[in-house]
């Protein structure tokens, strides 16, 4: 008999359950179980819900792997009603249980989804959920069978395979989550795209799109203002510095993935599925401050591909279908991977330098007249990515004993007096180093430009989105160690350094006065 009046089992409707008899736990007593669900008298179903529920650890672990065993016997009578059976097997932890445990009910998912495919998504949806969930000792774990099940959908029921990228995405924790959540999904995603190859571009393109977004809420986050009328300790968000705390975490353990995994043999790929997540979600973001460190890191240590991504930098800025802005982003992205990335020789930053000033001497011999409904974004950001360029590794160009014929071809001097007057859109501090340097070297005199700038109020076209240049010294501590071997600081002496420390650089693109009257003239990597 199910209903008893004895103690032991749950209260349920006025009654007590009991775990169902051995009879009922046989292929034969579950499916008639099954069948008669719907009748309201009958409290074996909700009685096997219940063994179900409180079986699968403990002592009575034994029952439940048996009934589990005899459910995938008779999948074939799991209509929609018998949804139940499923949820209380679904909401198990059972991946922190023992091997036997798991295997059982990896086949039971098996069984289900080969005979009712209307279960499919529901185990596709809690299988790749799942795979944040942490060992009991609060351990990240591969979780080798929910990647089964999912590798069997994959090679068995391939229409599926669209719903598991889909899900993949839309079950990234969200950022709020602990970071062993993040640390182990991450994980266990990129052993899924080991475990089945076609996943793999998909799997790095939803680390980068999140990545790029947890990226920017931290660039965009606003001083905390301790003035709300009401403070509720449920409703705190996550402070900015924890999220990027797990930023630098799931960034370096990306990176050292990175570094593990990729190789001759298969860089072309990374190569690439990394500019691909570029060009979807970063390119278009405004410069988040630290994700792009992931191409940065890939092109150094598979220096045979750099030239692959300097050229993608330029056909972006070369594109005359871009958007301004856009085209902008390529510049400064290809301006400051030029410099601060050791990767590029001194050759290959001649060639840029050089390929730089010749588009913006063409732009000016065809548009030789200022017009202001003309949008000269583009000419701007490469007039001052050229100037940005020079002034970073200036002495590169003086230590070789051509350099004139080079200043000759890069010809300064027809940009800084073109007529349209690139030295007022440019910002001011890296206006201030070179005028400071030209003044030195004496190839160009900028100063009676500034100063008729400064006199003239004419309108200025600043560049757009975000002023600072890409690739600036990583401040995430993690992810630092990756990126510093790489990484090429201004070469500036030691009179500038100390200078450099103490600037703040101004904001005002219109504050010509303090560009003019400021002798000394600051110098830092950081602008």
């Amino acid at each position: 008999a199910v209903v008893s009046t004895q103690s032991t089992g749950v209260m349920s409707g006025g009654v007590v359950l009991k775990k169902p008899s051995a009879g009922h736990c046989t292929p034969e007593g579950l499916a008639q179980i099954l069948k008669n669900k719907n009748n309201t008298k009958d409290l074996n179903y909700r009685a096997l819900l219940y063994l179900l529920k409180t079986t699968c650890t403990g002592e009575d672990k034994s029952t439940y792997l048996s009934v589990l065993r005899n459910l995938s016997v008779i999948v074939a009578l799991f209509d929609k009603d018998c949804e139940d059976v499923y949820n209380e097997i679904a909401n198990l932890q059972w991946e922190t249980q023992d091997k036997k445990c798991r295997e059982t009910t990896k086949y039971f998912f098996i069984s289900l989804i080969s005979s009712q495919p209307f279960y499919t998504n529901k185990v596709i949806d809690r299988t790749i959920r799942n795979l944040c969930v942490v060992d009991d000792d609060m351990k990240i774990v591969i979780h080798e069978t929910n990647l089964e099940i999912l590798q069997f959908i994959s090679e068995k029921m391939p229409t599926y395979m669209k719903f598991i990228q889909q899900k993949i995405v839309s079950n990234f924790p969200h950022k709020s989550r602990p970071l062993l959540d993040h640390q182990a999904y991450v994980t266990n995603i990129l052993k899924l795209g080991e475990v089945i190859p076609s996943y793999l571009n998909e799997v790095i393109m939803t680390i980068m799109e999140k990545l790029v977004k947890i990226d920017i809420d931290i660039a965009q986050s606003p001083v905390s203002d301790n003035t709300e009328l009401f403070s509720f300790e449920e409703n705190r968000q996550t402070s900015t510095d924890e999220i990027a705390e797990k930023l630098d975490v799931i960034l370096s353990d990306f990176l050292k993935y990175i570094s593990t995994n990729s190789s001759e043999q298969n860089a072309s790929s990374w190569c690439k599925v990394l500019l691909l997540a570029f060009d979807a979600h970063i390119l278009k973001a405004h410069i988040p401050p630290n994700v792009p460190f992931v191409l940065f890191y890939f092109f150094n240590i598979q220096q045979s591909f750099k030239t692959v991504l300097l050229d993608y930098f330029w056909s972006v800025f070369a594109d005359k279908n871009q958007p301004a802005i856009i085209r902008q982003c390529g510049m400064m992205y290809l301006a400051s991977f030029t410099n601060r990335s050791k990767c590029v020789s001194k050759g290959d930053f001649k060639k840029i330098m050089l390929s730089t000033a010749t588009w913006c001497h063409s732009y000016i011999s065809n548009n030789d007249e200022v017009s202001v409904k003309c949008n000269h974004i583009a000419f701007y950001a490469a007039c001052q990515s050229l100037f940005y360029m020079f002034c970073y590794r200036h002495r590169e160009i003086f230590a070789s004993s051509e350099y004139k014929m080079f200043l000759d071809k890069v010809d300064l001097h027809l940009i800084v007096y073109c007529k349209l007057n690139p030295l007022k859109h440019c910002n001011p501090h890296i206006l201030r180093m070179f005028n400071k340097l030209t003044s030195m070297y004496e190839i160009v005199t900028c100063s009676a430009v500034i100063e008729r700038n400064a006199r003239m109020l004419l309108p200025s076209t600043q560049l757009m989105g975000n002023e600072e240049y890409p690739f600036k010294s990583c401040q995430l501590p993690l992810t630092s160690k990756f990126i510093q071997p790489f990484f090429r600081d201004m070469d500036c002496s030691s009179e500038f350094q100390s200078e450099f420390r103490t600037y703040k650089v101004s904001e005002n693109f219109e504050d010509w006065d303090s560009v003019v009257g400021e002798v000394s003239i600051a110098m830092s990597p950081d602008f």
